[in-house]
């Protein structure tokens, strides 16, 4: 009695119908059926079972109608989600199904069933995919696992981030939301495809392409040339948010864009779609935005470089110019190591011009500044030796050599007099020396160089540094570095 308690049924009337049901719809039902009473994959391989499995697998290749050609693939993908075994076996067995074209994924409106041939796409390498998927990403409404699966699979067939997002732009700007707001439907379908897309590519290794920027902006515009700008708060808000959001995990995931100031284009037109300022509730995302940019500043900054492009992006993340000021202030003053043009630069917002009669003459000059700091250095320390041997050197020569006696004192002022005009040739050329040899002081790599050891908080100087003095008296760029240990 037990034994026959525990017999598979093979007559489920599930599984007749899974075999030689007339639809596809009955016969997808008949498999969540057989499913569901956990008749597979312990029975897999029953004829009946095997039978059903191989009409899928026809259909999927021969199937004139498109949907029932579109439906047999997902039921087939289905089926190796239970029985994993049969994953190789069925992947190649409908690789003649993807010989041409599939039918649009449109045609299922089962989010499950457009899921499951999103997965059997990423099991092929046709080169009409490429488009395919991408269509499929701008085309899905609501599907968000779906459109999840395409980006992945879109992502692994392109070279570059660029190619993605153009191809996605390509198809975004035939699409026509059928509701009364379409534009408001077409914002909120891009900012679950940016989601999809800021998703996938943290799991990626795509490289950007060129103008990623341009390229994202450009999707922008694409999305909503024809719909017109949404008119919902609620909906700018969103897609603003995820569009910020998608900029900063580039930033952070490729940093070889971290410094292109036109990766951030997209902000600004997304600041446009907002109706020119941003709601309160982006305040965060903003703030990170914004991070980035100043990391930005900051490392070309310690290269000697500006760019007024990424300095402007500070007014574009902030709701009022004074703002974006303060934090460049603000960060001019949080690195002194930045050279002081840099600084000044951060400070004011502008690259000061310089007037061109004087430019020749003020690079000629300029290379003579490291020789006058040289020079100070060493007349210095002429000046203190001579200094402290000149009353017992006159006192020794008036007894013992008075005939040496004026020209000596003669040297000895020469010495002095020529020591005051190097500090005066210092003074005219703005320059002083940092550091005293032998002192402990913090060394800042601004202005010293280490030598003979591992760096380290206070270290003694061995060579003064020759700085340039600032208008306000405090050491500016460094001339010629110092030397610590």
């Amino acid at each position: 009695m037990a034994d026959t308690e525990n017999k598979p049924d093979f007559d489920l009337p599930a599984l007749r119908v899974f075999v030689g049901g007339e639809t596809p719809t009955e016969r997808r039902d008949a498999l969540t059926s057989l499913i569901a009473a956990k008749f597979l994959p312990k029975n897999a391989d029953h004829e009946a079972v095997r039978a059903g499995r191989d009409r899928l697998l026809n259909d999927a290749v021969e199937a004139v109608d498109p949907a029932h050609r579109l439906l047999s693939i997902a039921e087939a993908i289905r089926l190796t989600q239970v029985v994993k075994r049969w994953l190789p076996d069925i992947s190649n067995r409908l690789r003649p199904a993807f010989d041409r074209e599939l039918p649009p994924l449109r045609l299922l409106p089962e989010a499950d069933d457009r899921l499951n041939v999103a997965r059997a796409c990423g099991l092929m390498s046709n080169a009409w995919l490429v488009a395919y998927v991408a269509q499929s990403i701008a085309e899905e409404e609501q599907g968000e696992k779906t459109r999840a699966e395409l980006m992945g699979v879109l992502l692994s067939r392109v070279g570059t981030l660029v190619e993605a997002v153009n191809t996605i732009s390509m198809f975004i700007e035939k699409v026509r939301p059928q509701t009364d707001e379409p534009a408001n439907s077409m914002a909120k379908r891009l900012t679950r495809v940016l989601y999809a897309l800021r998703t996938a590519l943290i799991e990626t290794e795509n490289e950007t392409g060129a103008q990623l920027g341009k390229a994202l902006q450009q999707l922008l515009v694409n999305a909503f040339i024809e719909v017109g700008r949404p008119q919902d708060e609620k909906a700018q808000a969103e897609l603003a948010k995820e569009l910020l959001l998608t900029v900063h995990d580039i930033v952070r995931t490729r940093l070889s864009v971290v410094t292109e100031a036109s990766i951030y284009l997209p902000v600004a037109y997304s600041k446009q779609l907002c109706g020119g300022t941003w709601p309160q509730e982006l305040a965060r995302p903003l703030a990170k935005l914004a991070s980035n940019v100043c990391e930005a500043l900051v490392l070309l900054g310690r290269q000697g470089m500006r760019d007024q492009m990424l300095l402007g992006q500070l007014e574009v993340l902030t709701k009022y110019p004074e703002r974006a000021r303060a934090i460049a202030r603000e960060l001019a003053e949080r690195h002194p190591e930045l050279n002081e043009e840099v600084r000044d630069w951060l400070e004011f917002g502008r690259i000061r011009p310089e007037r061109t009669g004087n430019a020749a003459q003020e690079a000629a000059a300029s290379n003579a500044d490291a020789a006058i700091g040289l020079a100070l250095q060493a007349a210095r320390q002429v000046l203190q030796s001579s200094e402290g041997l000149r009353e017992r050197l006159l006192s020794s020569l008036e007894i013992f050599e008075p005939a040496l006696l004026g020209v000596t004192k003669e040297s000895l002022d020469k010495i002095k007099a020529l020591a005051i005009q190097v500090e005066q040739a210092a003074s005219l050329r703005a320059l002083q020396l940092l550091g005293v040899p032998g002192e402990e002081i913090e060394a800042s790599p601004k202005y010293f160089e280490v030598v003979g050891g591992e760096p380290r908080q206070r270290m003694v100087v061995r060579q003064p540094a020759v700085v340039k003095i600032k208008t306000d008296g405090q050491p500016g760029d460094a001339v010629l570095r110092g030397l610590v240990e």
